[in-house]
């Protein structure tokens, strides 16, 4: 695994013994559904790591199911803990014993070894439905700090270790973990002139193609609930906005009049979509209801206005405007009103991403011909660059706030990357053939 220095702010470390390119509005499109298919496995690269991170042992969990091939657990549990760059996951082969319950365990072996935190555990039952078993000990308080038993079944296996590495995640850091949550992003093939919208584990696995056309995909956007996704098509002949069930296909156009349109963003309830529609050359943020109606718009300016975006709580509504001298944040209530500048650093801020429940704004900031990835303090209008461009896009936070994904436009290619808020590690993922763009990253499903 290669690993690659890029610059980028450092975030404050996490507790460690917590117990409990440019703007991308107008230049879209798709061509007919058809059928799901598999798409290639992403590659994950290592580009960064700033801290100090908490030493786990992740012990193999032992098979106990009497036919059927074993599956590793433990691996797919240590891979997601790993990729936050918060964990040291120990090397099985120092491993002095492999206990599978904490009963088990001689602390002092562990605790020599520095280990701070064990995950234990074993698997039992039918090959169809198995039931893991698993605790996380607290190597130095001599304790258990979860013992859970969860039911699976042989084509749920991958989700079960997720949800494993969501609940040890959440009692070591104190956030609920992201690990169970889904991707969508569009790959795009050049010389095939073919372009796919995916949606994948947040780990880059079992992606699944939702879409492909000849004519450009942009801007999935994901629902409140995870079961849909708006994005921009152009099978019309210019930018539309569809609707699309994820789980079996079935889309279409959130318009009836087939406007032109793009950018679309939920609305927290997941009632509206707030667009940016094109009426007579000119593009302002439009507010459609999901279920049909008259949308309504938002602002009204002679600017171009695009890519909006709800906050947390649904009362307003981020967007871009070049009203001033190059592309910047405004805001306006959602029910309409007044909007107000709200980036302030440099002469280009745009495609604003609000981090849930916190202060805190993802922009695409460009300096010195650079399209890098910011973050922004909603409270005192400080801005820390994350990444190092120069060509990246499209900010997505994941649910809990703690990581984003961004289009990584380096000098090696385009793919996606992944950078975590409290670690400062970036990891890139890309694909053994094209482009990957316009990523969006899903919220908790259950």
């Amino acid at each position: 695994m290669k690993l690659r220095y890029i610059l980028g702010g450092r975030a404050s470390p996490p507790s460690r013994r917590t117990r409990r390119p440019p703007s991308q509005a107008l230049w879209l499109a798709v061509l007919a559904l058809l059928p799901l298919a598999a798409s290639a496995q992403l590659d994950i690269v290592i580009t960064r790591s700033t801290q100090r991170a908490i030493p786990i042992a992740i012990v193999p969990f032992e098979w106990r199911v009497t036919l059927g091939l074993p599956y590793d657990f433990a691996e797919i549990v240590e891979a997601d803990l790993e990729r936050t760059g918060q964990f040291a996951p120990m090397g099985r082969e120092t491993m002095i014993t492999r206990p599978t319950r904490f009963s088990e365990m001689r602390l002092t072996n562990w605790r020599i070894m520095d280990v701070e935190a064990v995950l234990v555990g074993h698997v039992s039952g039918s090959e169809a439905n198995p039931t893991v078993e698993f605790e996380l000990v607290d190597v130095f308080a001599g304790e258990s700090l979860l013992v859970y038993r969860l039911q699976s079944s042989r084509d749920a296996f991958r989700a079960t270790a997720h949800r494993i590495a969501d609940l040890v995640y959440e009692q070591l850091t104190g956030a609920r973990g992201m690990f169970s949550t889904r991707l969508a992003y569009v790959q795009v093939t050049p010389g095939r002139e073919e372009f796919r919208l995916i949606v994948a584990d947040a780990d880059g696995q079992n992606p699944i193609v939702v879409l492909r056309s000849t004519d450009p995909i942009m801007s999935p956007s994901w629902s409140p609930d995870g079961a849909w996704l708006a994005y921009v098509s152009f099978e019309a002949g210019h930018a539309e906005v569809f609707v699309q069930e994820v789980a079996t296909g079935q889309r279409r156009p959130l318009s009836p009049d087939r406007t032109s349109a793009s950018a679309p963003a939920w609305s927290p309830d997941g009632r509206f979509l707030a667009v940016a529609r094109n009426v007579n050359a000119n593009s302002d943020i439009y507010i459609y209801p999901i279920d049909g109606g008259s949308p309504r718009r938002l602002t009204r300016h002679s600017a171009t206005e695009t890519e909006p975006e709800f906050s947390p709580d649904g009362d307003r509504v981020y967007f871009t405007s070049d009203r001033g001298i190059g592309p910047q944040v405004y805001v306006a209530p959602a029910r309409g009103g007044q909007a107000q500048r709200v980036s302030f650093t440099g002469s280009y801020n745009a495609r604003p991403r609000l981090q849930p429940d916190r202060n805190q704004m993802a922009v695409v900031h460009q300096q010195d011909g650079r399209f890098r990835i910011g973050l922004m303090d909603l409270r005192d209008e400080s801005l820390r660059l994350l990444t190092d461009g120069p060509l990246d896009e499209s900010p997505s936070f994941a649910p809990n706030g703690r990581a984003l994904i961004f289009g990584a436009g380096t000098t090696a290619g385009r793919g996606l990357g992944v950078y975590f808020i409290d670690s400062g590690v970036v990891r890139l993922l890309r694909a053994p053939e094209g482009i990957l763009r316009e990523p969006a990253w899903g919220p908790y499903e259950n």
